[in-house]
């Protein structure tokens, strides 16, 4: 036994005083660096030998190490996922997701941590650890961020290897549960270790078999039982000495027969068996799961049959376990997405029809962001109580999304009784929640289809769920409380509409859009003092299309931003142009509400500001209250930062929509546009005027700038002159024109 230097300096102190004291402090301090080292080497020397044992390297990729490594990157969610043995001078990758190299050095593999310690490993994040932080797997390829490692220990507790969970990312710490399952999955490797290595050498094990654990059992040509360990005792609960000269099947249950004659061909005609599963009788009358492998020999002209039977109770109950974490969402503890998927297709697979309810729960973020996360977890399991209890029995309900669920019904159905359900679903969901001592109000809409049994060839489970979407985002904007079953109808609207953005795609890249420009006038003089840019589209077929036609898709396609940019620099480099003949020239431009969610518009617009040499104040970037809605804080910051900067922030349409007063208080605008549905009757509709008037002195009060829309009548133009707004746009002045046809000055 080693002795650090304090039990040394409190042993010596009792026997001999200081010069021995001296004397023995001398010779640890040269040799205690050596027998630490030879110790390391004969640990790992056993080590080495042990996995020997086990022949992992030079051998053949093998299905069960495959298996476990998917499992554990599906239901870990990470890229990576190995299981990898340490030689003398490598970490050898036996099975692995994600991961290109076979093998990696010792010196640098995280593996070698989790070996040398013995122990689960888990790096949150490399980078933030000074023990790691510094490894060429962090600061070069593949740079890896977090890791989690679980030793693969023999029985007598020799490391032989790791399992490894690998992100590019930093990660939460594993809890307690996910640490043990993780040791879990290192169990079933070795398992697996273990059974094979019986395999290999049966012939040795059986001369060792009353020491092993696990059930060896020997018959002869007859079927009559001639070895029978210790461990067959302890499975079976019957002693040797009853078992030895009876009937094999007669003993183990009319399941385990089936395996050893029917399974095996007849007892003249036997094969080997190799990890075959089956149900072993025991004398208190149960049934045990167990794992069978066998192996034929003749022994004085007689055939032979070994049995190694397993106890995989254990095991079938981890795997169920696991099972149930990847098929079941924790925290409604209905059935997740992948499960509703699988159990769709399974039955389309059979040829029957189907039918899904999507549900969805509206305003269930304002639940959240007002009372809490903790709040919004008990409405979802609420939901999901109330939503089960209206399933018919034989359904399926599960849990899609964040608030959204499935319904799962069999066969055809009536679609008046689909119509039916789906009412019961919205009026039951919607009912108000009381949730630690709040009353909260969600409402839900529903999607519907139904995939009769000849659709199974056409559409699979995905393409179910993607029409149970369509139908719930068209019911979602008819409003809250609606409900819609999807039809061929809604199918070729959703056919349109992706061909619109296959078009609006192709005619960015082509070039075929081009930006008009009306100008805007003062309504005394009627001086051009700024224009409004907006989006045409030249098709090669059509001709001239407008924004009416293509811009709603437009807004919301994956171009939006990439379009918003072009016309924002299209319209700076025609505003440079213009004010060479107009002085304090501005130009309007459109906002799309992903440019208004783009952290980096402001750094964007200075750049084109001095690429154009234009002072801030010939800009205004122009916006409407749908565009705004649920903007966050950080892009408030990023709007008083143009703000500041001197670039116009106009309110578009102001009036026409939901907009409240707050929202003049709450954005750093600039200006009020009077939208052209007020200006069209002002000199006939007594409301009409008063709406303009109040508008105009809103914007006055607020120290806004204020211009008109669609004025076409010089009557128009000096009744709001009148009344305090001083410029406009509108066919009175110029129809929207391409920049060759602008107005000289």
């Amino acid at each position: 036994m080693l002795l650090d230097r304090a039990e040394y300096r409190r042993y010596f102190s009792r026997n001999g005083g200081a010069g021995v004291h001296g004397r023995a402090f001398a010779i640890i301090g040269g040799l205690s660096r050596e027998i630490k080292m030879a110790l390391h080497s004969l640990d790992e020397t056993s080590r080495l030998d042990a996995l020997s044992d086990y022949q992992v390297f030079g051998t053949p990729p093998e299905k069960e190490f495959d298996r476990i490594v998917k499992m554990m990157s599906s239901i870990f969610s990470v890229p990576t996922a190995l299981i990898g043995f340490m030689s003398n001078d490598s970490h050898y990758f036996k099975a692995r997701v994600g991961f290109d190299a076979c093998e990696a050095s010792r010196e640098v593999s995280f593996c070698t941590y989790t070996v040398e310690r013995n122990e689960i490993v888990v790096i949150p994040d490399t980078l933030a650890d000074p023990a790691y932080r510094n490894s060429t797997l962090v600061q070069g390829g593949p740079r890896i961020r977090f890791y989690a490692g679980a030793p693969i220990r023999t029985s007598s507790g020799h490391c032989l290897g790791a399992i490894s969970l690998v992100d590019y990312v930093p990660r939460d710490p594993l809890t307690k549960a996910e640490e043990t399952l993780l040791e879990g999955f290192a169990e079933m490797v070795m398992d697996h270790l273990a059974r094979r290595r019986l395999l290999l050498v049966r012939r040795a094990a059986l001369k060792l078999a009353s020491s092993i654990p696990d059930a060896i059992i020997c018959i002869n040509q007859a079927d009559e039982v001639t070895f029978w360990n210790r461990g067959a005792e302890q499975l079976t609960g019957l002693h040797a000495h009853r078992a030895r000269g009876q009937k094999l099947g007669a003993l183990l249950g009319a399941q385990f027969q089936h395996l050893l004659f029917d399974a095996g061909g007849g007892s003249r005609d036997w094969r080997s068996l190799e990890n075959q599963r089956s149900f072993l009788l025991r004398t208190d009358g149960s049934h045990l799961p167990v794992e069978v492998s066998s192996a034929i020999w003749v022994e004085d002209d007689q055939y032979q049959r070994g049995f190694v039977i397993r106890d995989i109770a254990h095991r079938q109950d981890l795997q169920n376990r696991v099972r149930l974490m990847r098929d079941t969402d924790r925290l409604t503890g209905l059935p997740n997405r992948g499960r509703f998927l699988e159990m769709t297709q399974g039955y389309m697979d059979r040829g029957r029809a189907v039918t899904v309810l999507k549900v969805d729960l509206d305003s269930f973020k304002a639940v959240n962001s007002s009372l809490g996360m903790a709040t919004g977890d008990e409405v979802l399991r609420e939901a999901a109580r109330r939503f089960s209890d209206l399933a018919p029995e034989s359904s399926l309900v599960g849990r899609l999304a964040g608030d959204e669920y499935g319904m799962l019904l069999y066969g055809e159905q009536d679609p008046e009784y689909l119509r039916t359900l789906g009412e019961k679903v919205i009026e039951e969901v919607s009912r108000p929640y009381r949730i630690h001592g709040f009353e909260c109000r969600v409402t839900a809409c529903v999607g519907i289809v139904s995939a009769p049994a000849e659709a199974s060839g056409e559409l699979d489970s995905a393409g179910v769920l993607k029409q149970a979407l369509l139908a719930l985002q068209e019911a979602k904007c008819l409003g809250s409380r609606h409900l819609v079953i999807f039809n061929d109808e809604l199918n070729e609207r959703v056919e349109k509409k992706h061909r619109l953005e296959q078009d609006l795609r192709i005619a960015f890249k082509q070039r075929d859009f081009e930006l008009h420009f009306q100008p805007q006038n003062t309504l005394g003089s009627g001086k051009v003092v700024g224009a409004e840019a907006l989006l045409r589209w030249r098709h090669p077929q059509r001709g001239l299309v407008f924004p009416g036609d293509f811009i709603s898709v437009l807004e919301v396609s994956d171009q939006a931003l990439r379009v918003g940019d072009w016309i924002l620099e299209a319209s700076c480099a025609f505003a440079a142009a213009q004010r060479a003949k107009y002085d304090s020239f501005r130009i309007g431009v459109n906002l799309f509400a992903c440019q208004l969610r783009d952290t980096a518009l402001a750094d964007k617009v200075e750049t084109l500001l001095k690429r154009y040499d234009l002072p801030p104040q010939s800009l205004e970037l122009e916006i409407t209250e749908t565009t705004i809605l649920g903007i966050s804080p950080e892009i408030l910051s990023v709007l008083q930062r143009l703000h500041d900067l001197g670039v116009g922030l106009a309110f578009d349409d102001y009036g026409t929509g939901y907009a409240s007063l707050s929202l003049l208080k709450k954005y750093p605008l600039t200006r009020l546009k009077i939208d052209r549905q007020f200006v069209a009757n002002l000199t006939t509709c007594p409301d009409d005027l008063a709406i303009v008037n109040s508008i105009i002195l809103l914007g006055r009060n607020l120290g806004l700038q204020i211009i008109a829309e669609g004025i076409e009548t010089r009557e128009q133009a000096d009744m709001l002159r009148r009344l305090g707004c001083h410029e406009g746009q509108g066919y009175m002045f110029s129809r929207p024109v391409p920049e060759a046809q602008f107005p000289g000055g």
